[in-house]
C-alpha cells in the first residue's frame, strides 16, 4: 500500500524516522494498527507473540513498543517487564493497547514500566497524540543519555588532566629530590665506610659508625622506593604492599605529626601485588589524605591501615574516627567535584581514587568501622592487576 509519509511527529528531529514495534496475537487488529502507524510516518514492525517480540528486540531497536496484554505464551505485562529489565532495551517506551479497561489493569501496566495505557478501540487522533507524546519522552531520554555520556567523557578528560599534572609535578619533585639528596647521602655513606676501614678504631666508635652506615643505607633505600612511587613507570613490578603502604605513610607522616594523629598499621609482609606502583600509590595517597583531613583537629584522632587477604584479591582498609559519611551520601562522594568539606577541597580525591582502582581491576566501597565511628574505605584489588609481560622486582629500576 503506497502512502505519502508526513513529517515526523512534533518533538522528534525531522531526520529521525521513528521506529515502532506492534505486538498483538490478533492478526487483523495487528495489520490495522500497522497501517495506521505507517500512515502517520512511522516505520512499523510487527510480532504476534511476546517471545518473538523479545527476540526481535535482541536484533533491532525501536523507539516505541505497542503491546497487547492478553496473548498466548507470555502476556504483555511480562513482555514489558523483560524489556525494562534488559540493559539494551530498557529505554524503549512501552504503550499498552488492549481491550482490558479495568483500573487495576492500567495500574499494573504502569507498575511494570509502561508509559501509557490505551483501551481498544482507540480513535486515530488519540492514538497519534499518545504516540507523539511517547516519542517526545523517548527523544528527551536520548538527549539526556547523550548529555550524560558527554559529561562522563569530560570527567575522564579531567581525570587524565589531573593525573598528568600529578605525574609532571611529582616527577619533577622526584628528580629534584634525587639530585639534592642522593649526592650528599652517597658522600656521607662513603665517608662512613672509609672511617670503618681504620683498624685503630675503638669498639664503641666502630659500633656507632656501623649504626650510621645502616641508617644511611635505610634512608637510601627509602628514597629509592619513594622515587619509584613518584615516577610513572611503564612496566609492571612485583610490589610488596606492606612496603608500599609504609612508604606512603612516610610521605604523610608530617601531617600525621602536626595534627597529633594516632596512625596505626597492620601490614603483614606476605602480600605481593603485580602492577604499576605509581598508580596504586596515587590512589592510596588520596585515601590516606582524606582520612587525615577527616580527623584533623580531633582530640582522639586516629587512622588505621590494614592489609587483609581475600582469596585471589588483596584488601587495603583505611579507617578513621572522624565524623563519618551518612548512608545516603556514600555513593555521591565518589562523584567528581562533590564534597561536604569547605574550600579549598574540590571533591575529586575519592572519585580519582576509585577510577584508578577500577582501572587496576579492583573497586572501592565504604563501610562503618567496627568501632561504629567514622568511616572505613576498603580497596579490593586482584593480586595481578596487569597482563604486562615485563615484570621486575620492587626496588629495582625498570628500563
Amino acid at each position: 500500500m503506497d502512502v505519502d509519509e508526513p513529517a515526523a511527529p512534533a518533538g522528534v528531529p525531522p531526520e529521525h524516522k521513528p521506529r515502532v514495534l506492534a505486538v498483538d496475537d490478533q492478526r487483523d487488529a495487528l495489520r490495522l494498527l500497522q497501517i495506521r502507524l505507517q500512515n502517520a510516518g512511522l516505520d512499523c514492525f510487527t510480532c504476534t507473540d511476546g517471545p518473538s517480540a523479545l527476540q526481535f528486540l535482541e536484533k533491532e531497536l525501536v523507539d516505541i513498543v505497542f503491546l497487547d496484554v492478553m496473548m498466548p505464551q507470555m502476556d504483555g505485562y511480562e513482555v514489558c517487564r523483560r524489556i525494562k529489565a534488559n540493559e539494551r532495551t530498557r529505554d524503549i517506551v512501552v504503550l499498552f493497547l488492549t481491550a482490558r479497561y479495568e483500573m487495576q489493569d492500567k495500574i499494573r501496566g504502569l507498575e511494570v514500566g509502561g508509559h501509557d495505557y490505551l483501551t481498544k478501540p482507540v480513535e486515530q487522533a488519540e492514538l497519534l497524540a499518545r504516540t507523539r507524546s511517547a516519542l517526545r519522552v523517548k527523544h528527551l531520554q536520548d538527549q539526556l543519555k547523550e548529555q550524560l555520556k558527554l559529561q562522563k567523557t569530560i570527567n575522564q578528560l579531567h581525570q587524565e588532566m589531573l593525573g598528568e599534572h600529578w605525574q609532571k609535578t611529582l616527577g619533577q619533585l622526584a628528580a629534584s629530590l634525587a639530585h639534592e639528596i642522593n649526592n650528599p647521602l652517597a658522600a656521607a655513606l662513603g665517608s662512613v665506610q672509609l672511617l670503618t676501614m681504620d683498624e685503630g678504631l675503638d669498639p664503641n666508635t666502630a659500633n656507632r659508625l656501623q649504626i650510621i652506615d645502616s641508617s644511611l643505607q635505610r634512608a637510601g633505600q627509602k628514597l629509592r622506593s619513594l622515587l619509584l612511587i613518584a615516577q610513572n613507570s611503564r612496566h609492571a613490578m612485583t610490589v610488596s604492599l606492606a612496603q608500599l603502604v609504609e612508604d606512603l605513610i612516610t610521605m604523610v607522616n608530617f601531617q600525621v605529626v602536626i595534627n597529633k594523629i594516632n596512625l596505626r598499621s597492620n601490614l603483614p609482609a606476605n602480600f605481593d601485588w603485580i602492577g604499576r606502583p605509581s598508580e596504586l600509590a596515587r590512589a592510596l595517597l588520596y585515601l590516606l589524605n582524606n582520612a587525615i583531613e577527616a580527623v584533623a583537629g580531633r582530640p582522639d584522632a586516629m587512622v588505621d591501615v590494614r592489609l587483609v587477604a581475600a582469596g585471589e584479591f588483596h584488601r587495603i582498609a583505611i579507617s578513621d574516627n572522624g565524623p563519618g559519611i551518612p548512608e545516603d551520601l556514600r555513593e555521591q562522594v565518589f562523584r567528581p567535584f562533590f564534597t561536604t568539606k569547605p574550600a579549598p577541597h574540590n571533591g575529586v580525591g575519592l572519585y580519582l581514587a576509585r577510577e584508578i582502582i577500577r582501572s587496576l581491576g579492583g573497586n572501592i566501597h565504604l563501610a562503618s568501622p567496627s568501632a561504629g565511628n567514622g568511616i572505613e574505605v576498603i580497596v579490593t584489588i586482584p593480586k595481578n592487576s596487569t597482563r604486562v609481560e615485563n615484570v621486575v622486582p620492587w626496588g629495582a629500576t625498570a628500563k
